[in-house]
């Protein structure tokens, strides 16, 4: 159910692009690039990949502020940002690198469901996080 949703989202996303390019030639933020048959036939997991877990954050001076906004804490089977902490509801890894999310988050007393793309570099030490409305955040994987 929650693929099905995922997938008729991201479908709607990028049908919405709009511009006078086709479709195929618009460049899309990577939560809308992702392969609708390719997802449904993608792997669910029970927790996040070891190398997505770790301690995330803006630059190395940053990763050493505990109140720092742009923190984010991965663990195996929670995910914590500024303020507000989740618990992955759906874990699809949809490419050797890349996992989708549905998260059920709890936050400043109100509860939301949201998925996320994360998406890892090639060497590990960046992490991209796309929302479907095309948002991105980059963090560098913090030291230690």
């Amino acid at each position: 159910m929650y693929r099905i949703a995922t997938a008729a989202a991201l479908l709607a996303l990028a049908a919405c692009s709009g511009g006078n390019e086709p479709a195929a030639e618009q460049e899309q933020p990577a939560a809308a690039n992702i392969d609708v048959e390719a997802a449904a036939e993608a792997a669910t997991l029970d927790t996040i990949p070891e190398r997505f877990r770790g301690r995330w954050d803006f630059s190395e001076e940053t990763c050493a502020d505990p109140a720092s906004e742009m923190r984010l804490d991965i663990e195996a089977e929670r995910i914590a940002y500024y303020e507000s902490a989740a618990i992955p509801v759906t874990i699809t890894e949809t490419g050797p690198a890349t996992l989708t999310v549905i998260h059920r988050f709890s936050g400043e007393g109100e509860e939301w469901e949201e998925t996320l793309a994360y998406e890892l570099s090639e060497d590990g030490d960046r992490l991209t996080v796309n929302s479907p409305d095309g948002s991105m955040s980059i963090r560098m994987r913090c030291p230690g």
